[in-house]
């Protein structure tokens, strides 16, 4: 089977998983990113691949059910998964407020994930992170992981003078610093 042939089925089978999703998570979702607590899949840095818009809820029960609908497992996933959290940031100190839980298709072991520009609503506000699945996260103020850096290994229950001033983002293996 060619390359082509082979996206396309993928595709195909990636909209089939979506379009089976439970009907309460689907029915309560938005892609108005500016929703109270969202996700969206982050992709593998050398990856061509298009940043993928945010799906919004209004409770983080909503966002986890959406999440377990698709085959995300959770922060502390345990066996195989379709895919799993890479980690969470928060608009408030201290886990608090309106939240974007990030997901990519495996933990960060042998694997390092970036979100390059964040979505709409979510650049310049956010004020804690945790990285979840072996994953450590740097937090930078320019967009394509330029300017300053700050690391997180891997939660940061607030941070400090970077409050409301990060603009892009990258998930790394334990241990490694960016």
């Amino acid at each position: 089977m060619g390359r082509g042939k082979l996206r396309a089925l993928l595709g195909a089978l990636a909209t089939l998983v979506v379009s089976t999703a439970p009907v309460s998570a689907a029915a309560a979702a938005t892609t108005d990113s500016t929703g109270h607590h969202c996700v969206v899949q982050v992709r593998p840095i050398e990856s061509a691949a298009p940043t993928a818009e945010p799906v919004c809820f209004n409770t983080p029960e909503e966002a986890a059910a959406y999440l377990s609908s698709i085959g995300v497992g959770g922060p502390a996933t345990r066996g195989v998964a379709v895919s799993t959290i890479v980690g969470t940031v928060y608009k408030d100190y201290n886990e608090g407020g309106d939240s974007l839980t990030l997901w990519g298709s495996s933990g960060c072991a042998g694997a390092t994930f970036g979100f390059p520009s964040l979505a709409s609503g979510w650049d310049n506000s956010i004020s804690s992170v945790r990285a979840s699945n072996g994953c450590w996260v740097t937090l930078y103020t320019t967009t394509s992981y330029g300017g300053s850096r700050l690391n997180c290994t891997p939660y940061c229950a607030s941070i400090g003078t970077w409050n409301d001033n990060v603009k892009s983002l990258v998930f790394r293996p334990e241990g490694t610093f960016g």
